[in-house]
């Protein structure tokens, strides 16, 4: 099974509630998160063993706590227009919204118990 933390980065974002009921839907187990310090969702990652966190990316606040997060887990994002500065810090996969089976497709290929 797959396992993900989904982290909700603006209030009521429904391109994240959409992008986790499409994960849902093709059978990975979402934990589902609201937005807080870089920290304390490494902390969400590490305590509930997802294979990594994914992020809705549309501020340079998103891109800001995507690049603290890349130092401490594995992270995805869906964006638009930011795939080489995402990538330079680190975050290891990059879709555009909607495409729930890429996220799939990716999250298989990481070991459960990858390094963090």
């Amino acid at each position: 099974m797959i396992r993900l933390l989904l982290v909700e980065l603006e209030p009521d974002d429904i391109e994240t509630q959409t992008l986790a009921r499409a994960l849902r839907d093709s059978g990975v187990e979402v934990v589902y998160a609201k937005a807080g310090a870089a920290e304390e969702i490494a902390r969400a990652a590490e305590q509930e063993d997802v294979r990594a966190v994914g992020l809705v990316v549309r501020s340079d606040e998103h891109r800001l706590i995507g690049t603290e997060l890349a130092g401490r887990t594995v992270v995805f994002a869906t964006a638009e227009g930011d795939e080489h500065a995402l990538r330079a810090a680190g975050v290891k996969a990059i879709f555009r919204p909607g495409n729930a089976e890429g996220v799939v497709s990716w999250a298989s290929t990481l070991q459960p118990d990858h390094e963090r």
